[in-house]
């Protein structure tokens, strides 16, 4: 039963990850494809975490955690960036 439930939370997150990209793609401006960058980091880590438990390798959890710092990070230089050069 928590295999199937897994199993489906996982392919809801990956399609709705995939919309992100699309809107990543077509975001209308730098601000909203900032934010969907930052929705996609954080759904590959729920995907990661969900798959940890799903197998029970906890050391993924390390990995997951990695990888929302460096995305937490990447997001906040790059809106730095942005910022001072001036395109609002």
């Amino acid at each position: 039963m928590t295999f199937m439930f897994l199993s489906v939370a996982m392919s809801v997150l990956a399609a709705l990850a995939m919309a992100s990209v699309v809107r990543v793609v077509i975001g209308p401006t730098v601000w909203d494809r900032l934010m969907c960058f930052n929705l996609i980091t954080s759904k590959i880590c729920m995907l990661v975490v969900l798959y940890a438990a799903m197998t029970e390798r906890s050391y993924l959890l390390d990995l997951a955690i990695t990888f929302v710092l460096l995305g937490f990070i990447s997001v906040i230089f790059i809106a730095n960036a942005i910022q001072k050069r001036g395109k609002i």
